[in-house]
């Protein structure tokens, strides 16, 4: 039986990181078009077919990876990495996602001279429209399968409402929207706490 279809706690700390560090080698080489690309690929590697996390964790790491700086694509990497494989897996990760770009890059670089003739033509144009398309719609999908779990009652979709519109019609920075989604969750917590407090067990201190 491959490690693919393993239940987690038999495999071993070795072929975690083999498996993490292959993975994103494939993940990364594969897929086009960025970091939301990019863990909807992961999402169907670990979630769905090896069964190691849940949409749960996913929805998890999307919250952390989101309101952190640095490049999605390698926050993911990160996280899922040390879920599965602690501070070693984080890193081979990081590493699986991080060498096809690297070597992919630096090629384009030596060769930029005769690459920015090609971009220019039709063809290749064509080509990254499809791919541009093509993103889209899988950061759709994404999406859409996670609302049920990532945006819950009423300010939840006002929230989401806010986001949409603050971002798309007045230009507002992610960063200033994130601030306000944090700080509403947190009024919002605050308010169901005092509305319902907590009892303290009988006995207890």
């Amino acid at each position: 039986m491959s490690s693919g279809t393993r239940p987690l706690s038999e495999v071993g700390a070795w072929e975690m990181n083999w498996v993490l560090f292959w993975s994103y080698i494939k993940i990364t080489s594969l897929v086009i078009g960025g970091g939301y690309a990019i863990i909807a690929a992961a999402q169907e590697e670990f979630v769905r077919r090896r069964g190691w996390l849940t949409d749960d964790d996913v929805l998890e790491m999307i919250t952390v990876t989101q309101t952190v700086p640095g490049i999605l694509a390698c926050n993911s990497a990160i996280y899922i990495g040390w879920r599965l494989g602690g501070y070693r897996g984080a890193l081979s990760a990081l590493a699986g996602s991080i060498l096809p770009s690297l070597i992919i890059i630096v090629c384009i670089a030596a060769a930029i001279s005769s690459v920015a003739g090609v971009v220019e033509k039709p063809w290749v144009q064509g080509a990254f429209r499809g791919v541009i398309a093509c993103i889209v719609g899988m950061v759709v999908v994404t999406a859409l399968k996670m609302r049920k779990k990532a945006v819950k009652g009423a300010v939840g979709w006002l929230i989401a409402a806010a986001c949409l519109v603050g971002m798309s019609v007045f230009g507002v920075n992610p960063a200033w929207l994130i601030v306000g989604a944090i700080a509403l969750g947190l009024l919002q917590v605050t308010c169901e706490r005092l509305r319902h407090p907590v009892k303290k067990a009988e006995g207890g201190e």
